[in-house]
Formats: C-alpha cells, structure tokens, sequence
C-alpha cells in the first residue's frame, strides 16, 4: 500500500512515495511519504517504511528490505540506504540513519541513530545505537554496540561472511524482477 503523509506541525508537505519502474514492493507492505525506492528494490511482504516522522527514507539500487522490517525514525531525520543493501527478515531501522553501500543487517537486528559505512556486517540479533561503523566491520550475532568505545574495537567481517550479503542480493534481485514480471501478468 502507497500513502501520502499527512501534514503535521513539523512537516506542512504532503509526499507520496517514488517507485522505480525497476523495483517491486509486495502488496502486503506499508509505504508512507517521502520514500524513495531505487533500482531493482526488493521490497517483501509485511515490510513498513514510514517516512511520516522521519523524512525522507531513501532506499538505492538492488537493495531488498525482506519481510516484517520496520523503518521509522525520529521527527525529521534522514534515512538512507546506499546500494547492494540486504535487511533481513523483522529488522528494525530508526532514524536517523545511514548505511552504505553493501552492507548486510540480519534478522531481528536494531539498527538506530547510526552511521554505518560500506561493507558492514550487522549479524542476527545484533544492536548497534548511537554509534558510526567504519567500513568493513563485523557486529557478532546478539552483540549490543552501543558507545563508540564498541564501535571502535569490532573486527572485520570472518571470511566465510565475505560474500555472504553478494548471494543475498544475487537471490533478492531476481525476486524484483520475477515477482515485478508476475505481478504485471495477474493484472492483465
């Protein structure tokens, strides 16, 4: 579902979210305002992106945001995904926030108030607060980051996670274009 936001005191502007013509957002997801989806997104079933306080919530190419992920944030704060992005399956994304290009955040991961540069690895259950990841960090599985003392100290990613995000996004731009193609062909 595609919505307009509605005015509030912080945010007079009406938006309405942008699709590529490239990109596929399941029915079942909730889309508000100022959401720019790019390039051969994947968007799957149950997501929400709510750019209603937090505006806008830029997602860019061949990144997927896999089912039952909540992006939100705080009132007028950015949002923005760079390309090749995977968020797995119940992630939480709170602005604002930024997350470069190739980066992977796991199920049920919590991701708020941070920066986090190319090529990180937020593992499953992981939580990263407050904080800005240099390139190539790793967030063990269930780890709290939440100074950036923590920050500071994680390692890069383990070799058998290198590639890890690159099948993900192989698999998930493949989703973008067969359910965009079979999608076109129910409502014919």
């Amino acid at each position: 579902m595609l919505l307009g936001n509605p005015k509030t005191s912080w945010n007079e502007t009406e938006s309405m979210p942008t699709v590529s013509s490239t990109a596929f957002v399941d029915d079942s997801a909730v889309v508000i305002g100022d959401v720019r989806i790019g390039e051969q997104v994947y968007v799957a079933p149950c997501v929400s992106l709510r750019a209603d306080e937090a505006t806008p919530i830029i997602i860019g190419d061949e990144c997927n945001i896999q089912d039952g992920v909540v992006f939100h944030g705080l009132e007028g704060s950015l949002i923005e995904l760079g390309k090749r992005v995977s968020i797995a399956h119940g992630a939480v994304i709170h602005g604002p926030m930024k997350i470069g290009d190739e980066s992977f955040v796991g199920f049920n991961a919590v991701v708020h108030a941070s920066t986090l540069g190319r090529k990180c690895f937020v593992a499953h259950g992981g939580i990263v607060i407050g904080v800005k990841l240099s390139d190539g960090k790793f967030v063990p599985p269930g780890t709290l980051v939440d100074t950036q003392e923590k920050a500071d100290s994680l390692g890069p990613i383990p070799d058998n996670l290198k590639h890890f995000n690159d099948e993900v996004v192989k698999v998930n731009l493949e989703f973008a274009s067969g359910y965009r193609i079979k999608s076109k062909m129910c409502n014919l």
